[in-house]
């Protein structure tokens, strides 16, 4: 349980050096440290309810179908992270569009770019979210019955 809840602290940290590789070097040469941290400190904000909200629940799902090796977590988590912002660009697309079907390849292709950028961004930072929160939790494929 202790593992678990130190998981819960330090896992959603796991986005500051991935949001710092992908936006640090933009956001330092277009506004300085106080750029940086419009972009680290939102992150945080929303990391650390996400992993309760979304995170808890899929750790402990993964735990109880003995899923623990770390493709399941990282799997688990990149497609928690990817699939709602997906679906946020389809409904995005469709809107602009107008939901007439003739306008949706040109709305698709004006949404095509911020929307893959979100998708990798949101991915990579949940993977390591989720990685993270395996690796603090010490989870292994064949949990122990013995104490």
């Amino acid at each position: 349980m202790m593992r678990v809840l130190a998981a819960i602290a330090i896992a959603p940290l796991a986005v500051l050096p991935i949001l710092t590789l992908m936006f640090g070097p933009w956001a330092m040469a277009h506004g300085g440290w106080r750029s940086l941290l419009g972009i680290l400190g939102p992150a945080i904000v929303v990391a650390y309810p996400l992993v309760l909200v979304v995170g808890l629940p899929m750790h402990l799902l993964l735990v109880r179908q003995r899923r623990t090796r770390p493709r399941d977590y990282a799997l688990a988590s990149a497609l928690l992270g990817t699939v709602p912002v997906l679906g946020y660009v389809i409904v995005a697309v469709a809107f602009e569009a107008r939901f007439v079907t003739s306008a949706l390849p040109l709305a698709a292709a004006r949404n095509l770019e911020w929307g893959a950028i979100g998708v990798v961004v949101f991915g990579v930072c949940s993977l390591a979210v989720g990685m993270t929160f395996r690796a603090i939790a010490q989870v292994t494929a064949f949990p122990s019955r013995s104490r």
